[in-house]
Order: C-alpha cells, then sequence, then structure tokens
C-alpha cells in the first residue's frame, strides 16, 4: 500500500499504471501481481488502507474537547497533517482525478462515499458532543459537518485546478469569521 500510495502521489491518478506501483515496491513485481490483478484493484485497496488509517480517526480518539478537535480537523482538511510524510497537495490533485472517473465506476464512487461519510461523521459526533456539553449551539450535527466538509472540499479544488493558493486561507477565515461564531455558545463574559 506505501508503493501504491507513493506512486498514487508521484504520477496521479491518470497516469498511473500498475508498473510504476511495481516500481515503488521494493519486493518482486511478480508478488505484486499475485495479489492484485489490475489498478484498480491497487486503488480499491489503497482508498480501503487510507480509511482503516485515517488521520481524523486518531484526533478523535486523542482530542476530549471537541472544539479543539473541530480546529484540528478543519485545519487538517484545509492545509494537511502538519506531520505529514506525504505532500498533501500532490495526494489530493491524485484523488481529484480519481473522483472524476468515480461517475462511471461503481467501485471507485461507493470508495469516496464511504470516505466523506467517515469524515462527515466524525464532524458530526465531534459537533454532537460539543452539544452535549455546551460549547456549541443546538445545531443539526449532520448537516453542519456537510457543510464544513463541503467548504474544506471545494477549496482544495479550487487551489488544485485554479490555482488559487489562498482558498485554503480564505474558507478558513471564512469558517473562522461566519460559522464557528454561530455554532459555538456565548462564553461567560461574553
Amino acid at each position: 500500500m506505501q508503493a501504491t500510495y507513493r506512486a498514487f502521489c508521484e504520477h496521479g491518478y491518470a497516469d498511473l499504471t500498475t508498473r510504476e506501483i511495481a516500481e515503488e515496491f521494493e519486493k518482486s513485481r511478480s508478488l505484486l501481481h499475485y495479489h492484485y490483478d489490475t489498478k484498480q484493484e491497487l486503488i480499491v485497496a489503497l482508498l480501503d488502507y487510507l480509511l482503516d488509517s485515517h488521520p481524523a480517526k486518531a484526533a478523535a480518539d486523542e482530542i476530549e474537547n471537541p472544539d479543539e478537535r473541530l480546529e484540528l480537523f478543519i485545519d487538517r482538511g484545509l492545509f494537511g497533517p502538519k506531520e505529514a510524510a506525504f505532500d498533501f497537495w500532490d495526494f489530493h490533485t491524485a484523488l481529484l482525478e480519481l473522483r472524476l472517473h468515480a461517475h462511471r465506476n461503481d467501485v471507485y464512487r461507493e470508495q469516496l462515499d464511504r470516505t466523506i461519510g467517515l469524515i462527515t461523521d466524525l464532524l458530526a459526533e465531534t459537533i454532537r458532543e460539543g452539544i452535549e456539553t455546551g460549547r456549541f449551539r443546538d445545531v443539526d450535527p449532520e448537516a453542519t459537518a456537510l457543510f464544513l466538509y463541503d467548504a474544506i472540499d471545494a477549496a482544495r479544488i479550487r487551489k488544485i485546478t485554479l490555482g488559487h493558493d489562498d482558498a485554503p486561507r480564505r474558507t478558513r477565515w471564512a469558517i473562522e469569521t461566519f460559522v464557528l461564531p454561530t455554532l459555538r455558545t456565548p462564553s461567560e463574559g461574553d
């Protein structure tokens, strides 16, 4: 999966072949072909692997304060993890290429839907916890989570496709200015 990931980031989806993946693989090429016959099988396995080890899951377990966890989800979604051992933008560029093929590929579409579901479920659970602890107002957690996901996704797409390098920063400002103040409950003295 590491070899597939490196090749996916380096070559993107459209230009990726099993040969490029095999070149990244430290073991024999025949071992790779023994387990996976096609590029699609490798990509689906990669998406499963990434879903199982998604950094949002770790954040949900590590950060108890829902407000801090929400801030981390937003920042990681817009700028990537600080400790990332990969180029966040190369990965998301390749992922966007893959998403363009999902409308004609049920397997890809299902995997990508699972990823969106995982992230929005974690965001909704964080918002729900914030409501229960009195940190957030009583809002619809699922609708709010989906809105945040969509805003973050749109910023990444604008940066990747249109070269709007400021899109993540501007979206972070908009979320901080317009969304979070209406989500958070007023603190004492406000």
